[in-house]
This record gives structure tokens, C-alpha cells and sequence, in this order.
């Protein structure tokens, strides 16, 4: 799992964006997402930002490093809008959200909303990454950085492969 939180849980719904501290946080500039998802998970490859490279796992020096996290009983995913000069205008900005991060929202009102009927708090979470050109938005059961790797077309063969 991405954090130590408790998730999101209906009722309450205060939508608190806290970010995310077993991931690797996105580069400022050309962070390329490229999402792969089934009815059961989504994959999410992002360029990684240089302070972060030694939380990525392997140390990678060369080349333009890149990760790939798993996003385990995903229910929704979404990549798109807002980008990093419209993320102000995210219902999310006045709690914390911000351009170039990756969040878990606790007490989300979209989980709240979408699956009222979820049988435990824990159950389903809201994570959002932000990036340079768009948003990933996922609600799944469990998030996990997968490995790092020295190169986006690394990280999306072993993003496919994974479906094999």
C-alpha cells in the first residue's frame, strides 16, 4: 500500500489530499504518464523526479529515470486534465493539492459518492498524481511502487509484460 493512512471511508468527506511517501514524486518537466489498465488493475509509468531517485529502489544515475507503480482492485482511472498551470482550479488545490506530487485523499467523497456500499473503510482508496500536461486519478484497493527503471520504454515493456 502507498501510505500507513487509513484510506477513504463514507461519511465525513473532507477530501484531505496527503502525499504519498513510498512513491517517487514526478519530474517537473517531461513526465511522459502512460497509464495501462484492465478491469482489475491499473499501471502507472511516470519520468521521477531527481531528489527521489534513491526511495525509486535501484539506484539509476543514467539515462532519464522512470517508475512504475501498481494500482491493485483499481475500480476508476482517469489521465487527463488539470495540468500543473490549472491544477488551482482542482476542488483539491484549497486542501493541499499541487502540481507534480502523488496524493492519497483521505475521506473522499468520490469513493463516498461512486461505492457507498463498500464493505470496510479501507476498502477503497483515492490517490492523484500530478503532473506537467495532466492528472492521474485512480480509486483502487492498494497502490505499490513496482521497481524504477533507467528509461520510459524500461518501465512501459515491464508495465506490458505484467499483463502477460
Amino acid at each position: 500500500m502507498c501510505s500507513g493512512t487509513t484510506g477513504s471511508f463514507v461519511g465525513g468527506g473532507d477530501n484531505t489530499p496527503v502525499p504519498l511517501s513510498t512513491v517517487p514524486m514526478p519530474a517537473r518537466a517531461s513526465t511522459e504518464p502512460f497509464l495501462v489498465i484492465d478491469e482489475e488493475r491499473a499501471l502507472l509509468v511516470y519520468h521521477i523526479a531527481l531528489p527521489d531517485l534513491n526511495q525509486a529502489g535501484q539506484a539509476i544515475r543514467n539515462g532519464e529515470p522512470f517508475c512504475l507503480v501498481r494500482f491493485g482492485g483499481a475500480v476508476f482511472a482517469s489521465l487527463g486534465p488539470p495540468n500543473d498551470r490549472e491544477v488551482s482550479r482542482h476542488v483539491l488545490h484549497a486542501k493541499g493539492l499541487r502540481a507534480y506530487a502523488a496524493y492519497e485523499v483521505l475521506r473522499s467523497t468520490l469513493v463516498a459518492e461512486w461505492w457507498p456500499d463498500i464493505a470496510s473503510p479501507v476498502a477503497l482508496r483515492h490517490f492523484i498524481f500530478t503532473f506537467k500536461e495532466s492528472s492521474f486519478e485512480a480509486v483502487a484497493s492498494s497502490c505499490s511502487l513496482v521497481d524504477s527503471f533507467p528509461t520510459a520504454e524500461a518501465a512501459r515493456k515491464e508495465a506490458f509484460q505484467s499483463f502477460g
